[in-house]
């Protein structure tokens, strides 16, 4: 775990390093629900970082005068550093992910340590969807679905999402949804 300190109103944290496992090369696990993703932290005595906590790992701790960080590992995208070979919105059907084993792209990660928040998989958070989390992203499935909805962030493969691959990208899927390029990882208080 890498330790985020305190910083403003936001609290200190303990982030998981890598994507759920949280094991160096080991693939992120995808097609889990949000409560999966909350039992399987709470299982490892842990829990869903939230998407403020989030954010600070990706963007780095906002101080006044400073630019917070577009990407987790700078301000401009740099499309060979992360995981998002992809330049299209989403996989042919039966084709294959193209997801990586989380940190083997040594590149792809904050100044503290943090690996993949941009680019393999977006990751659900403990938010629940408010409209202050911006527009809202859609599976068809979920239409008629009584699930509340979560806040998944980050971007995922695909480059051309309309979530996009920044800090700020953010979208959300209600708490039933198993999506291919959705995982997750874990935060404890410290």
């Amino acid at each position: 775990m890498v330790h985020l300190p305190a910083v403003g109103e936001l609290a200190a944290v303990c982030m998981d390093r890598y994507e759920f496992p949280n094991r160096k090369g080991q693939v992120p696990r995808t097609e889990v629900t949000w409560n999966e993703a909350d039992a399987s932290c709470r299982d490892a005595g842990k829990r869903l970082c939230t998407s403020a906590e989030w954010t600070r790992a990706c963007s780095g701790p906002p101080v006044a005068g400073v630019t917070p960080r577009a990407y987790s590992y700078g301000a401009t995208r740099d499309a060979g550093r992360c995981n998002t070979p992809r330049e299209d919105g989403g996989p042919p059907p039966g084709e294959p992910l193209p997801l990586v084993g989380s940190g083997t792209l040594d590149g792809c990660r904050s100044p503290e340590g943090v690996f993949d928040l941009n680019g393999n998989v977006s990751e659900w958070v403990a938010d629940a969807w408010t409209h202050d989390h911006g527009p809202m992203m859609t599976l068809k499935a979920n239409m008629n679905s009584t699930s509340g909805w979560r806040v998944v962030r980050g971007g995922t493969m695909w480059s051309r999402t309309p979530y996009g691959q920044s800090c700020a990208s953010s979208h959300g899927h209600t708490e039933d949804t198993r999506a291919n390029d959705d995982g997750f990882r874990c935060c404890a208080d410290p």
